[in-house]
């Protein structure tokens, strides 16, 4: 089951762009520690539903991790998740459209200076 959930997880995307995010510096810390505190909680050897209970057991831990990847997905800032999903930098700047994303249309005319002197 963990394994068919890690492969979702992966073909989503969301992994890679979770790690994106706890390696951008313009995410606050405390954001940053949702999905650590979910990984120590599910590593962690006290759950509020033992592991005893063969399908309770596994879910307490499953439901950690998705809301940690929630939360973590809400609290990190707008701006930065758009840009790494979309997978652009905010220096990339693209030549064909102008600062607000219009695209600028114009002509050029080539005039050869014959006559450096004038």
């Amino acid at each position: 089951m963990a394994r068919m959930i890690l492969t979702l997880l992966n073909m989503t995307g969301i992994p890679r762009l979770m790690f994106r995010l706890m390696l951008d510096g313009r995410v606050p810390l405390k954001t940053k520690l949702i999905p650590v505190s979910a990984l120590a909680y599910l590593v962690s050897p006290f759950d509020f539903v033992h592991d005893m209970i063969p399908a309770l057991g596994r879910i307490d831990d499953l439901l950690a991790i998705v809301l940690g990847v929630a939360l973590f997905l809400a609290a990190s800032p707008k701006d930065v998740v758009v840009e790494h999903i979309r997978g652009r930098r905010p220096d990339d700047t693209d030549q064909s459209s102008g600062p607000d994303g219009s695209v600028i249309d114009g002509k050029y005319r080539y005039v050869e200076d014959d006559h450096p002197d004038r």
